[in-house]
């Protein structure tokens, strides 16, 4: 048995090219499908890593009266909540804030979320090391704790199992660490490093118009989303009427946990998922058609072997163990490279759901496996099988004459292949451009001269320190040579971190204000007077805010856009008028509108402009910013003096986030160019694997019509006429898959729709691109055999074939 086995590795290493490129492109095909579906079952189809994860789900809140997105909960509603259904085993809620800790040599900037109570008895998860925070520690005034997570366990501690002993240093206060969550508990985010007891004032839980929760809850056994939704919204109604003032028209909005965690990535990830199976079939049809070409051409040894006493049954064994080891090379070649692959992943796709759980999926690398193995045994055993049927005399007078059903079933295969990578081409191809169209898209400022970053500060610190800290530090950074401009707002362009308000220019009766009837749902960024001219952005009328610190906040300044003038005031002059607030900040007092700035991508850069209010901050207002400085020269020359102007103000802050607003703007493009990237290269895999297929059929068949060919030239057929034909051949092929790619890709346009940017989903230009460029492949495939078919020796074909 052990014989056999060396003498197919033997063989097979006699023929070194027709190895390396079986093993080379079935591996790629089973590492690919292996790798891509590890990710897609990792971030969107496998359970969340808690008890019951089913009962898990999304509590937001929502205005009936309008037609806004859901938005966020107030922590008195949270409350109110949990006495009143009869739905929730526990409802609970969180929000992001990054804090200082200062307990180590140098400040460090630590991501953290803020906790509501019984935060921890939704996930229903316990901590791996100590334990979560008491009911005590959740109250406000009650002891300082905090929970850390694996990662900073590790990095901070070295895993030492005193950890509960230590304390950490935040804003100036110290936490007691109580427990270390698991390595899967990665709630809040993939870098979330603490989680920390809110501690609500009882102010805070009075204040029913504060709404700044994420919430979360666990649903009883038994009970359906339907069912919780309807239970919420009977409290919420009930809500509505006790507090009409704030409650009224609101409604709870329950979203599966699972499906809200995944809703960005879930179709970018199928779409790439199904990239890969067709280049999986794209993999598995050239490794057919290697085998096919191969067995083709040893049609006469396989002949002779059987004449020479061979078993039809150990031929066909001998070239199936052949198969075999190369389908396990091509296995073990594939989850080499997954193992790299995936680990590479989890450092660079650390913005995907679970990307710390990266592993490769066994199953999905058995599938693979058996589909490459069973088409390369298939196409192997049954050439081998015929290729004995009836002897040498018989195969080499087929073999003389050029028939081949080997020859038709591998055009069956190209073509097949041409048209997944006529498919996968065009879905290239309209990434590219949405791509491009997304780096082009003007985004209303210029990122060339500016950088950004974060001083770290909480919101628990003293607002009056906090105030004096940022006019210090706007002033440093003011006084650096070559910075022209500094300011802050409370999120930056293109963020999608989007705040709505309903607004009101003052010109309706109060009754129709109360009403809604008058309203303009706008979206809101809090910035200081440098803030606008630091960006980059132009003013188009009015000036900007005035200087910070003499911002009052009971006489509010704000500055609009233009789609704000245009939508609201029909293009005629605002500068000058008062704006309201409506239910949503109802007791703040009416601001006076100042400036007029031309539209910035806000949301996103794939969003139009909308209308957007910018509202002058006050000193403190917003503890946490987002600081941007201009310069008039390189801005990555500033990046260390402003980290020596924050020291020198503010030696135990931390600095974090620091980068040219260039970059922050191209980070928020990173989904789409990884999309981008991964499509692409299935695209461009496909293209190659299509090529190399075609290449094999065309050889195939000069090799097979040799005889034929060389008596056709004998004849007086031309060199010319020849590669013509051949060329023929190639071209109905190739039309007939770009057709039926071509239907394909017109069936899956509802799923790429979702995925392009300013470029229709079946572009005619794009596609017919896309097209061109696959024939021109093709082109080059074809050449080179037909070539060879136009030189060959008429008497030396004769000879050979006779």
């Amino acid at each position: 048995m052990l014989r056999s086995w060396t003498q197919a590795a033997r063989r097979l290493a006699r023929r070194p090219w027709f190895t390396l490129s079986a093993v080379l492109i079935l591996g790629a095909g089973i590492a690919a499908t292996t790798g891509v579906f590890s990710v897609v079952d990792t971030a969107v189809l496998r359970p969340l890593p808690y008890p019951n994860p089913d009962r898990l789900v999304m509590v937001l809140e929502a205005n009936t009266a309008k037609s806004d997105a859901a938005g966020l909960l107030a922590p008195v509603r949270l409350e109110d909540w949990n006495r009143l259904n009869r739905s929730f085993s526990a409802i609970s809620g969180s929000y992001n804030e990054n804090m200082t800790e200062t307990s180590g040599d140098l400040p460090e900037r630590l991501p953290a979320l803020r906790v509501a109570p019984r935060f921890f008895s939704v996930y229903a998860t316990h901590a791996a090391v100590g334990r979560t925070p008491t009911s005590e520690e959740e109250a406000f005034g009650g002891p300082s704790a905090v929970v850390i997570s694996d990662g900073f366990w590790a990095r901070r501690f070295q895993r030492r199992a005193d950890v509960t002993s230590q304390h950490l240093m935040l804003g100036g206060q110290r936490y007691a660490i109580v427990g270390v969550m698991p390595a899967t508990f990665a709630v809040g985010g993939a870098g979330v490093d603490l989680w920390i007891p809110a501690q609500f004032a009882p102010g805070m839980l009075a204040a029913r118009d504060a709404r700044f929760l994420t919430g979360i809850g666990r649903m009883k056994p038994g009970v359906t989303l339907a069912a919780a939704q309807r239970d919420l919204s009977r409290v919420q109604a009930e809500l509505g009427q006790a507090f009409p003032r704030t409650d009224k028209d609101w409604s709870a909005q329950l979203t599966d946990l699972k499906g809200a965690r995944t809703a960005q990535v879930r179709q970018p990830l199928l779409f790439i998922l199904g990239s890969v199976g067709m280049l999986l079939l794209i993999a598995l049809a050239n490794t057919a058609g290697l085998m096919l070409t191969h067995l083709q051409r040893r049609e006469t040894e396989l002949a002779i072997r059987g004449l020479l006493g061979a078993t039809r049954l150990q031929v066909v064994a001998a070239v199936v163990q052949e198969i075999l080891i190369i389908a396990a090379a091509a296995v073990v070649l594939a989850s080499v490279t997954d193992v790299v692959l995936l680990r590479m992943a989890r450092a660079s796709l650390a913005s995907l759901p679970r990307a710390s759980e990266l592993a490769i999926d066994w199953r999905a690398l058995i599938v693979a496996s058996l589909c490459g193995m069973c088409a390369a045994v298939v196409c192997g055993a049954l050439p081998a099988w015929r290729a004995t049927r009836r002897g040498i005399a018989a195969t080499v007078t087929r073999i003389g004459r050029g028939t081949s059903s080997d020859s038709r079933s591998q055009r069956a295969l190209v073509g097949g292949q041409i048209a997944v990578a006529t498919v996968l081409l065009c879905s290239t191809a309209l990434m590219l451009r949405s791509y491009h169209n997304l780096t082009h898209e003007d985004p209303g400022f210029d990122a060339g001269r500016s950088v950004t970053f974060h001083v770290g500060a909480g919101w628990g610190e003293d607002r009056a320190a906090v105030a004096r800290m940022q006019l210090e530090l706007l002033n440093a950074f003011r006084n650096i040579p070559g910075v022209t401009n500094a300011g802050f707002a409370n999120f930056l362009p293109a963020s999608n971190a989007t705040i709505r308000y309903q607004v009101d220019l003052g010109a309706g009766a109060a009754s129709d204000r109360a009403n809604g009837r008058d309203h303009l749902t706008v979206g809101e960024r809090s910035i200081t007077d440098g803030y606008l001219p630091a960006l980059g952005a132009h003013m188009a009328a009015g000036t900007t805010c005035p200087n910070l610190a003499v911002v009052q906040a009971n006489a509010p300044k704000v500055l609009v856009n233009r789609r704000f003038v245009q939508e609201y005031a029909g293009g005629r002059n605002v500068v000058g008028q008062l704006m309201h607030w409506t239910t949503d900040r109802p007791t703040m007092p009416a601001s006076e509108i100042v400036g007029v700035v031309d539209d910035v991508r806000e949301d996103n850069l794939r969003t139009p402009a909308v209308p957007y209010v910018y509202s002058c901050i006050v000193a403190g207002g917003w503890p946490d910013p987002e600081y941007v400085v201009r310069t008039n020269g390189n801005p990555r020359a500033l990046l260390a003096a402003i980290r020596g102007a924050v020291h020198d103000v503010a030696p135990a802050r931390a600095v974090f986030g620091l980068m040219t607003l260039q970059d922050d703007l191209d980070d928020t493009l990173d989904q789409t160019r990884l999309q981008t990237t991964v499509i692409a290269a299935f695209g461009l895999a496909a293209v190659a694997l299509a090529v190399i297929g075609l290449y094999g059929l065309v050889a195939l068949a000069v090799a097979t019509r040799r005889r034929e060919i060389g008596i056709r030239i004998a004849l007086g057929a031309s060199p010319r006429r020849v590669v013509g034909e051949v060329a023929a051949h190639v071209g109905w092929l190739l039309a007939g898959g770009a057709v039926v790619g071509l239907l394909l890709t017109v069936a899956a346009q509802r799923e790429l729709r979702t995925l392009v940017f300013g470029v229709a989903a079946l572009d005619p230009v794009t596609l017919a691109t896309a097209v061109i460029v696959l024939s021109a492949a093709a082109a080059v495939a074809t050449v080179i055999p037909a070539l060879r078919a136009a030189k060959i020796d008429p008497a030396s074909a004769m000879r050979d074939s006779g």
